[in-house]
């Protein structure tokens, strides 16, 4: 499995790669990421999403998504204990913080959990996002923009907490799309992977990574997102006997791992830019840490399995 994970990840490299040449080579612009991103916002994912839904509501289904949900909610109260010690000991910012909590667990880690462990565990996936959505426009939008409001419109109205909604509810009344609407969704959903890497790579095109350095910390946020925080869950998951709880816990638990492993959440360097934070940085540490991100996944991975 470790095998076809590495293999994988340099796939994923190689797809950025063209992504940046096509920049490089002015044969389109770096601003054209823009739409593809928005595209694979509001078109893949949610039809990624809807496509995990399309399995048989089991027993072994409905107890893995309350395990998975669990895990997610369990994962964020750690995170939030971390909250104080990071604003205390390593003085962090707003995107310094938001960075280490939430991770690209939409766009990056579906396409892996595919590869890794197959589509019918990208449910357990989408509970995650479910809880992450939630918290990163409720706690994350308030912490950015260091007020105290709460806008439950922008947290229910989110597409992908809409598409969890909708999958959720098919798969309670065992709807399932007719072949034509079935056959699209899937050929859509199956772009995740390449097209995130290619837009991961025009964007690489167009950031100057050495202004990186002008900010002494981004090497503490990348490492606690990427190896730290992660190699903590690796002994807690292998055991505490948590994975013993629900049948084939062992690769529920590995999607969240996955989830928790990625960079930080694309939505943070959006959220800077609207919210008037450091949206330059935000972006930074997103682009440096998906590069880590090839070597670092398959060693926590490797850790787990």
């Amino acid at each position: 499995m470790i095998s076809v994970l590495v293999t994988k990840m340099i796939t994923f490299f190689i797809i950025m790669m063209a992504g940046f040449a096509l920049v490089k080579t002015k044969i389109i612009r770096k601003e054209d990421a823009g739409g593809l991103a928005r595209i694979t916002l509001y078109l893949v994912i949610p039809c990624v999403v809807l496509r995990a839904f399309e399995t048989e509501f089991t027993d072994t289904v409905r107890n893995g998504m309350i395990f998975s949900l669990c895990t997610a909610a369990g994962i964020h109260i750690f995170f939030f204990l971390l909250i104080p010690m990071m604003r205390k000991l390593l003085h962090f910012n707003e995107v310094e913080t938001l960075s280490v909590i939430y991770p690209n667990a939409g766009n990056l880690a579906i396409p892996l959990v595919v590869v890794i462990l197959g589509w019918n565990y990208v449910i357990y996936s989408s509970c995650y996002i479910m809880v992450q959505q939630f918290l990163i426009w409720s706690h994350g939008r308030v912490a950015m923009q260091r007020r105290r409001t709460f806008d439950w419109k922008k947290t229910f109205l989110n597409v992908n907490i809409i598409a969890v909604f909708v999958g959720v509810i098919l798969l309670l009344i065992r709807y399932r799309f007719p072949v034509p609407v079935s056959d699209a969704m899937h050929s859509i959903a199956d772009m995740v992977g390449p097209l995130t890497m290619l837009i991961c790579g025009m964007l690489l095109s167009g950031t100057r990574l050495s202004a990186i350095a002008t900010y002494r910390k981004w090497w503490m946020v990348v490492l606690l997102r990427l190896v730290i925080i992660p190699l903590i869950l690796v002994p807690v998951f292998k055991y505490s006997g948590l994975a013993g709880l629900v049948n084939d816990g062992k690769n529920i638990l590995a999607v969240t791992l996955v989830a928790v492993t990625t960079p930080p959440a694309t939505t943070l360097t959006l959220m800077a830019e609207v919210y008037h934070g450091d949206a330059v940085y935000a972006n930074l540490l997103n682009v440096a840490s998906t590069l880590f991100f090839l070597l670092t996944l398959p060693l926590v991975m490797s850790c787990y399995l």
